[in-house]
């Protein structure tokens, strides 16, 4: 085996591969190349398919059920189609460093399919987002569903290697190395029974290596790894002699010689020693361009006060990896330590724009952009702009002298010409170039920001194709959620449609044809808000369709937006007019807006149709509204002639003999109404309210007092019946229905007026003045709201 080629599989897998799990059954890019190729020798039952292969093929199974007509299947094949798409487009995040939508995105795949292997590949988001717990939750429940995924075993070690909990991650990743041994499970489980700090857990740590040794042959690399393990156990002396291995197997072997350097830097208490410095300099005569020599050899070289080697260095360190923010700093302490202040403020600038929201990351050593930024600023001249970056370096500060407080071992470069040879151990984020830097927006419907994508570990070709392949996934799941919803709305599950055309509206920009969809299924859902937006975009670019422009006018109708309704029914003309929902939905918004005249031509079309008895009771109630009392009347014994027994008929017809005036008649019909219906308490109190026209005074009380008889708490029976007894000077009772009164609806204004002047007459002057100042209270709020409204100048 070529011995590179195991080092670029192995060195990247030290803290357990955590890339997703491959697309549509292509081989795991998280397996270490050994045994890729292990595994290719063997050959396959089954050639893998590619993820646009397979994605074509579940496009291809949507468009037969369509064809054939099969909605049920239309549904299954769409939701199949949506799982591959959103787990395509998590995995795309996730190189992308957007960990928290790749989170999303996998949560909404388990939604549609519960899928051990999209459950492994949640934890794994899970752990690049820092959710940890989550992670181990998500993992567990893999494990649960299969016992045997290894992926499954491997990445829940992983997030107990992360809580530190290494006991847990070695039963974890023993049992994924029973079920199939591999380099990425020996090699954390290694790294756990290390880190235990269990003497017979170190002891049984070289036989796993030495299982490793047997997968994947003896050579440089695979020991360069045991030292890193040894390393990061504190076991500076094994990691010493694993790293010296690796050179006498190979003295050109990737990273040997750096490790071997900072091994010795960690024995001398991170004091750059010439053993260390020939070290890091033998690595760049095999590997001139490797990025972490050349970091660490700026770094001292920087603390040696020599800035041209350090500027050198780090300069070609920031180019092999343009996304670190490290060099950068360093090169802008070398030339602030110089009095080069533009040069200073323009490193330090791109050290804090790399580092973005990982402030944190080795110790917080970004507070020395931030406060040496800030006092360029300030000394020349720009101390509004200064201020906040002093502020914000001496909050990272605080943060360090916290964590010392509470026993983190750091060895930090402190600020001034004198802390040569003073360094701090270089964490697994250093050591890998291209830690992901998360994306704490987690729209999982969101493209990427530009500024997450700059610090994404892919090269100017990965992001074009990165993006075509987004377009095509949008496409896919914008297509996918579309024809889910169709196939729901065909089986008028309304609301479910609206749910996933809604979804299918987040993955491709507004377009008419789906947005139609959308407020269709919104207003047969009774969401009329989303139908009139909806509608509304298809209205756009569609302003003739008829059906559409009534169906968003009954959406306006139905969110009471009569103006909105009114305007929208109007190129309908008169066959919306005539229309059975569409007609008197049109008159009740003409209605509503005032304008009464077109309101009543309106009625009169609609009322040419054949109309049920119920629909000439609303239309008779509208007449009065309108104000035109005989057509009222007219409608309403149409609608009695179809159906004598019709309730509320006769009780209309009343009222709209109240407002023409037409005691004798309205009389009668709420006599009718009674004869109907006895006990209904609106007739009586409008029977009564008529006798009291007509100076039939006692016939009203006594109805008024039936009323409350039933109905204690019928309002205008205590209003009238206290008025009564007011004029007759039967204060007591006068008061208590008045009191009544403004208890039951204490917003009327004429009842707080009739009580202060029974409080009058009964010298109860306190009460009455309170009264009076509601009355006038009420009253102005009332004329104020009747008050035309000024027009607002644009």
């Amino acid at each position: 085996m070529n011995c590179d080629k195991l080092h670029c599989a192995l060195v990247f897998c030290c803290c357990v591969s955590l890339v997703p799990r491959p697309s549509a059954g292509a081989q795991d890019p998280g397996q270490p190349e050994a045994v890729r190729q292990e595994a290719g020798t063997k050959g396959s039952a089954r050639q893998p398919i590619p993820a646009e292969a397979e994605l074509q093929d579940r496009l291809n199974r949507v468009m037969q059920a369509k064809s054939a007509g099969d909605v049920p299947g239309v549904a299954q094949a769409s939701e199949a189609l949506i799982v591959l798409g959103l787990r395509e487009l998590a995995q795309l995040r996730l190189l992308q460093s957007a960990a928290p939508q790749a989170v999303k995105l996998y949560e909404q795949s388990l939604r549609f399919e519960n899928s051990p292997e999209t459950r492994v590949d949640l934890a794994i988001a899970l752990l690049y987002a820092n959710e940890t717990e989550e992670a181990i939750r998500a993992a567990n429940q893999a494990v649960q569903d299969d016992p045997k995924n290894v992926r499954a075993w491997n990445t829940l070690g992983k997030a107990w290697m992360m809580k530190s909990d290494y006991a847990e991650a070695a039963r974890a990743l023993y049992r994924a190395a029973e079920i199939a041994p591999d380099l990425e499970s020996l090699y954390n489980l290694g790294i756990s029974l290390l880190s235990t700090r269990d003497p017979a857990d170190k002891a049984r740590a070289p036989e796993v290596f030495q299982e490793m040794v047997k997968l994947a042959g003896d050579s440089g690399s695979i020991h360069v790894l045991f030292g890193r393990a040894y390393r990061d156990a504190r076991d500076m002396s094994s990691a010493i002699r694993e790293m010296r291995r690796a050179i006498a197997l190979d003295t050109r072997t990737p990273h040997a010689h750096y490790f071997l350097g900072l091994a010795y830097m960690a024995q001398n208490e991170w004091v750059a020693t010439p053993e260390t410095r020939a070290e890091f300099k033998k690595e760049l005569e095999f590997h001139p361009r490797d990025y972490l020599a050349n970091y660490m050899l700026g770094l001292i070289a920087s603390a040696d006060r020599n800035y041209k080697d350090s500027d050198r260095y780090s300069s070609l360190a920031a180019s092999v990896n343009p996304s670190a923010p490290d060099p950068w700093l360093y090169m802008g302490l070398n030339a602030y330590a110089q009095g080069n202040m533009p040069r200073a403020e323009e490193c330090f600038r791109k050290a804090i724009v790399l580092t973005g929201e990982d402030n944190s990351r080795s110790n917080y050593q970004i507070r020395r952009a931030y406060i040496n930024l800030g006092r360029i600023l300030i000394s020349s001249g720009r101390n509004e702009e200064g201020e906040p970056y002093l502020v914000k370096g001496r909050e990272f500060q605080n943060k360090v002298l916290e964590d010392n407080r509470r026993g983190t071992a750091a060895h930090l470069l402190e600020e001034g010409a004198d802390a040569r040879n003073v360094f701090m151990p270089l964490t697994s984020e250093t050591e890998e170039q291209a830690a992901p830097s998360h994306n704490t927006n987690a729209d999982p419907f969101a493209k990427v920001d530009p500024s997450l994508l700059a610090r994404a570990s892919l090269t100017k070709e990965q992001k074009k194709q990165a993006e075509a392949q987004e377009n095509q996934l949008r496409s896919v799941l914008a297509q996918g959620f579309s024809d889910l919803a169709t196939s729901e709305a065909i089986r008028k599950d309304y609301a479910a449609a609206l749910a996933h055309y809604q979804d299918a509206e987040h993955w491709v920009e507004a377009q008419p044809e789906l947005m139609r969809n959308l407020g269709t299924a919104a207003f047969r859902a009774q969401n009329y808000g989303e139908a009139v937006r909806g509608l509304s975009v298809w209205l756009n670019s569609n302003p003739s369709d008829a059906p559409i422009r009534a169906m968003r006018g009954m959406a306006y109708f139905g969110l009471d937006n009569y103006a909105d309704a009114a305007k929208t029914f109007a190129p309908l003309g008169v066959p919306g007019m005539q229309d059975s929902t569409v007609g008197y939905a049109w008159a009740v918004s003409a209605t509503r807006t005032g304008e009464l005249k077109h309101a009543s031509e309106i009625l009169a079309e609609y009322e040419k149709g054949k109309l049920s008895p119920e629909t000439l009771l609303l239309v008779g109630q509208l007449w009065i509204e309108v104000e035109d009392y005989a057509r009222s009347v007219a409608a309403l014994h149409r609608a009695l002639q179809a159906d004598a027994s019709l309730p509320r008929a006769h009780y209309f017809s009343g009222q709209a003999d109240i407002r023409w005036q037409h005691w004798s008649e309205a009389a009668d019909e709420f006599n009718a109404e009674l004869a109907l219906v006895p006990t209904d308490p609106d007739a009586k109190f409008n029977l009564g309210f008529v006798y009291l026209q007509q100076s039939k005074t006692d016939d009203a009380v006594e109805l008024f007092r039936r009323v409350l008889v039933l109905h204690p708490d019928h309002v205008n029976s205590h209003y009238e019946l206290g008025k009564i007894l007011l004029d007759r000077g039967e204060m007591k009772e006068a008061i208590d229905h008045l009191e009544a009164a403004a208890r039951l609806s204490p917003q009327t204004d004429y009842v707080h007026y009739q009580l202060q002047a029974a409080y009058r007459k009964e010298s109860r002057i306190a009460d009455a003045d309170r009264e009076l100042e509601l009355y006038k209270e009420l009253k102005a709020k009332s004329r104020e709201r009747a008050a035309p409204q000024p027009v607002q100048r644009p």
